[in-house]
């Protein structure tokens, strides 16, 4: 009795690319791309305006100490923070940013 084939065809583009987007997304959830963000990324990451990243976070006396650590406190008109130490403080911070509305700037 002879065993039954099976035969697979694997189509080599399909593999290569969908490897390609599996380490596409590895690489951007291991790490904050850049080493700086200026204000519009830092709105891009939080999906937040700026009044409302001013006020709720870059200003608030709550947040003083950290923001001196991530940010160069808007010095010379701009705002830069370091991209690391952000995203550290954004992934900690969440619950609070996110939680009351009456008690944040919108």
């Amino acid at each position: 009795m002879d065993s039954p084939v099976i035969q697979v065809v694997i189509d080599n583009e399909f593999v290569r690319q969908l490897a390609h987007e599996e380490v596409s997304r590895i690489v951007q959830d291991c790490a904050p791309s850049g080493v700086w963000w200026d204000m519009k990324r830092l709105e891009s990451e939080t999906c937040r305006k700026r009044d409302w990243l001013i006020a709720n976070i870059l200003l608030n006396p709550d947040f003083k100490q950290e923001m001196r650590l991530c940010s160069n406190g808007g010095e010379g008109g701009r705002w830069m923070f370091r991209a690391s130490e952000m995203s550290k403080f954004l992934d900690k911070n969440f619950e609070a940013l996110n939680k009351s509305p009456s008690k944040l700037i919108r």
